[in-house]
């Protein structure tokens, strides 16, 4: 008898370890499963997003505009000496040759003539048209972050909406249910027949809020369509949940790095920098212009000579000084004005980049409390209710209560997800940099 029973009680824990370990195994796979699962929703993630964004740099017709303003500034910046002049000249042609020039002609002059800059000239005004090129270029670089930024952006909406519509279906599910649940209930007389037809009208809402959502992709879809220059009706397929990376920030470091490569203080330094060659060139205005001109007279009676005639324009003038002091003075205006253009963006960079810090880290905290602790915390008490309901210890308004209470904190994490990637976007245009760049610099891997 005691055998019998030593032996059904090391069968007993037999089972319990074997379930134990087929729990353990279980446990393992599932969460093995998640963590490929999750990587390959953010490869899935990362790579449409960089089609669309390479969409975007290739097709945007407002971008290819700004490409050939580029083009036509590089084309202005090559200088080169004005044409030279060639002439012929009839002199002392008889009244009765004419209309015929050559007729009893007597003289025939043909001259050569050509105007030479002062050295120095010419080079100050194309190092001036050289960084109007490139400031142009750093603009073009200024409305592809723009782009960059606003296509992320909806993206991120669509992400978040597409979450949204997975936590409708999951609404939906729970509702379906509540509704058997109360129906049980009032099977049993526990229950009332205004539970079920609360569970219905939930479901029914259910309807509503998907036509909403569905309105608002529509016109996320659109936004992002028009960016990258396709048929508003061109479709993005549903997108996977991910995992939000966790970043470490120092911000004076980030700051040094929008120094650098902000692309509007870029444009700035170059605006400064072609403003300063502009007012080298206004100064040499004061040199004067040679001409020179070689002339060789044909003669009908006498012999053939040539001619040699140099002069020179004289911007001291009194009459001429004035233009050329205003000019120059005016260069100097514009070099202070380039100056404290760039420092007042400078401060504005300044602000953008610790705002945009600020709502990274904001968010990243949200994302990991919410992730955390409100969602379980969410999960135990609707599981209470439900276990409290069926028992009759609860009525129906708390279990749907504990239901919205889950759902809402699961959208909170997903919109706190959204606002997370939304305020990287941000940095990344504060900076100049992609996410993946200022983490490289951080770490010393980028200067």
């Amino acid at each position: 008898m005691n055998n019998a029973r030593k032996n059904q009680k090391g069968a007993s824990g037999l089972k319990r370890a074997v379930s134990l370990f087929a729990g353990i195994i279980l446990c393992i796979f599932f969460t093995a499963s998640a963590q490929v699962d999750s990587v390959a929703n953010q490869q899935i993630f990362d790579t449409q997003l960089h089609e669309l964004l390479q969409e975007v740099l290739s097709g945007n017709p407002s971008l290819k505009a700004a490409g050939y303003k580029v083009a036509v500034a590089s084309a202005a910046s090559k200088k080169s000496l004005d044409p030279p002049q060639v002439g012929v000249e009839f002199y002392q042609a008889p009244i009765n040759s004419f209309p015929n020039p050559f007729k009893n002609q007597m003289e025939v002059d043909y001259s050569l003539q050509q105007m030479l800059p002062f050295p120095g000239k010419l080079s100050a005004m194309s190092s001036a048209e050289k960084k109007r090129s490139e400031m142009l270029d750093a603009d073009k670089q200024t409305l592809a972050d723009d782009l960059i930024r606003d296509v992320k952006t909806a993206y991120y909406e669509l992400y978040f909406i597409d979450r949204k519509k997975e936590i409708l279906l999951e609404k939906r599910g729970l509702l379906k249910n509540f509704e058997e649940i109360a129906r049980k209930q009032y099977e049993v007389g526990i229950g009332t027949q205004s539970d079920i037809l609360r569970a219905q009208t939930e479901i029914s809402l259910i309807t509503k809020d998907s036509i909403d959502l569905e309105q608002n992709r529509i016109s996320a879809l659109a936004m992002i369509n028009a960016l990258r220059n396709k048929p508003m009706d061109a479709v993005i397929p549903l997108l996977p949940e991910i995992q939000s990376p966790s970043l470490q920030l120092i911000i004076d470091k980030i700051m040094s790095l929008a120094e650098v490569n902000r692309s509007e203080l870029v444009s700035m330094k170059l605006n400064t920098a072609m403003q300063q060659a502009e007012l080298r060139a206004a100064k040499k205005e004061f040199y004067p212009d040679f001409m020179v001109r070689g002339t060789y007279k044909q003669m009908a009676e006498n012999p053939d000579y040539w001619a040699l005639m140099v002069g020179l324009s004289i911007p001291v003038a009194p009459w001429s000084l004035k233009k050329y002091s205003a000019g120059a003075s005016s260069s100097e205006a514009l070099v202070s004005q380039a100056t404290q253009d760039y420092n007042a963006m400078h401060n504005m960079v300044a602000s953008q980049v610790r705002d945009a810090v600020a709502k990274v880290e904001c968010n990243q905290a949200q994302i990991q409390i919410i992730r955390q602790t409100i969602i379980p915390q969410a999960t135990q008490t609707l599981q209470s209710v439900i276990a409290a309901y069926q028992t009759g210890k609860q009525d129906f308004l708390m279990l749907i209560d504990a239901e919205r209470m889950l759902l809402m904190a699961k959208q909170d994490y997903h919109m706190a997800v959204m606002n997370f990637l939304a305020s990287q976007a941000q940095l990344e245009r504060a900076v100049g940099l992609s996410i993946e760049e200022i983490g490289q610099s951080l770490k010393g891997g980028r200067q």
